[in-house]
């Protein structure tokens, strides 16, 4: 009985390790474009073909590295968006409910609208950067970047931006 016992207990704990510990951040952006979808896990894209995510919920990040274009518009975050070391990156109209937007070392990045209910917005490194009517509970920062157009944002922490 005890060892009938043991190989249950046994057999739940994989199961729940298993279903806890298997899931996995989804990986590419389809056909290149991503619209009014849901994302359990999280969101990578990385690669040199251009993305549009357009009105999905994603309960994790948005991590998009390396692409030539991205364009990330009225997605709902828990988590962090990260958008680096592409070409063009155009992030409007988002609400992270989890953490920050970090838009880093792209050629041109357009932070408009945007509202970071519990975090901060970072855009740093960038050639030409745009940001412009966000919103954020913790900061607002803009460092090192070459040409910086910033305009009517409010930060409930410090606003290096405008």
């Amino acid at each position: 009985m005890k060892t009938h016992k043991l190989l249950v207990i046994a057999a739940i704990v994989c199961l729940l390790v298993g279903t806890l510990g298997g899931a996995a951040m989804a990986e590419g952006c389809g056909d290149g474009v991503l619209k009014d979808e849901v994302f359990n896990n999280g969101l990578r894209i990385t690669g040199d073909q251009p993305c549009v995510i357009i009105g999905c919920t994603i309960q994790g990040d948005i991590r998009a590295i390396d692409l030539p274009y991205v364009l990330l518009l009225n997605n709902k975050v828990s988590g962090i968006i990260l958008v680096r070391d592409g070409g063009v990156a155009n992030v409007i109209a988002n609400t992270v409910l989890g953490d920050k937007i970090v838009v880093r070392d792209n050629d041109t990045a357009y932070v408009l609208e945007n509202d970071a209910v519990t975090g901060d917005i970072r855009v740093n490194f960038n050639t030409k950067a745009v940001v412009q009517k966000n919103i954020a509970a913790q900061d607002i920062r803009c460092r090192e970047n070459t040409d910086l157009n910033a305009l009517l944002n409010l930060a409930g922490g410090n606003n290096t931006c405008n």
